[in-house]
């Protein structure tokens, strides 16, 4: 049974590659996490589940068409019933999942049971088997109103950060030596130290105070594209929109575990990222990008 419900999430990815448009090597090696009748896509940051419902009738028999559109219907609910269960085990932060959130605030589960049970169905992914059962696929971004409503509440609204006036300071900017650039991201390689994905991690450095993470991120910007983009290619990571034409990249010496998402780095690449107060605008936008293993 687990060996047919792997080959049934290889086929689903291959679809999913394909759809979006040629399948590449970078693609297989995204970072998805499966679990019993889900997939957590953190490259795309997606959540996806399955429902299946079958037929009383045997599928040789014509079916009408209101029997497959129940047949149909049954399935979608299931789908969206084990997206809501995919859901609340992903990971926020080392200390929370989000059962932890709903266990504390039942409107927030009332609110995500909303969310998953209006989530749209993944069409291409449809599928009728041989013995008239029909398989369905559902889907939920993790970023917009997911992320508002299980962002930890100590990352919030920051105002805007204001613009260095003209004059000396402007002149000084534009004469600023290589070792106090001004950096547009950052892209951390956490390769080879056996690190997870979450919704809020956090980049410390070597004396575990914090470089990025709820403290820097702006609510606003949390919501609308994640705390942090994930990618198993360092190579794509450094030419990414995301953290635009000049990112600073890090080695991730470790993870702080057991939570194994808190990413230290050396306190000399900190300092790089303290020695200027422009480098807060990035970090406050969240224009931060982490390499991992493929999972």
């Amino acid at each position: 049974m687990k060996g047919q419900l792997y080959l049934t999430y290889l086929i689903i990815f291959s679809l999913l590659s394909i759809n979006a448009g040629a399948v590449r090597a970078s693609d297989i090696r995204s970072l998805i996490e499966f679990k019993e009748n889900g997939t957590i896509d953190w490259t795309k940051g997606i959540v996806a589940a399955r429902g299946l419902e079958d037929q009383t009738s045997y599928s040789y028999l014509k079916k009408s068409q209101g029997q497959n559109r129940q047949t149909i219907a049954a399935a979608m609910t299931k789908a969206r019933h084990n997206l809501l269960e995919t859901i609340v085990g992903i990971r926020i932060n080392a200390e929370n999942r989000v059962i932890d959130i709903v266990e504390n605030y039942p409107t927030v589960m009332s609110q995500l049971k909303a969310m998953t049970y209006q989530a749209p169905e993944i069409n291409d992914l449809r599928r009728h088997l041989y013995d008239g059962t029909v398989e369905v696929w559902s889907q939920l971004k993790l970023n917009g109103g997911f992320t508002q409503l299980i962002l930890p509440p100590e990352i919030r609204q920051i105002e805007s950060i204001k613009q260095l006036m003209p004059g000396k300071n402007t002149a000084s900017i534009r004469t600023r030596s290589r070792s106090s650039e001004i950096y547009t991201g950052m892209v951390v390689d956490a390769r080879g130290i056996q690190a997870i994905p979450v919704i809020a991690p956090r980049i410390l450095d070597e004396n575990l105070e914090e470089v990025f993470g709820p403290t820097y991120a702006s609510r606003e910007f949390a919501v609308q594209n994640g705390v942090a983009r994930y990618t198993t290619n360092i190579w794509k990571a450094k030419f990414d929109n995301r953290v635009g034409d000049n990112p600073i990249v890090v080695k991730a010496l470790k993870t702080k575990w057991p939570g194994r998402c808190d990413f230290i780095i050396s306190n000399a690449d900190a300092d790089k990222l303290r020695s200027a107060s422009e480098h807060l605008l990035f970090r406050r936008e969240c224009r931060v990008i982490i390499v991992l293993d493929p999972m």
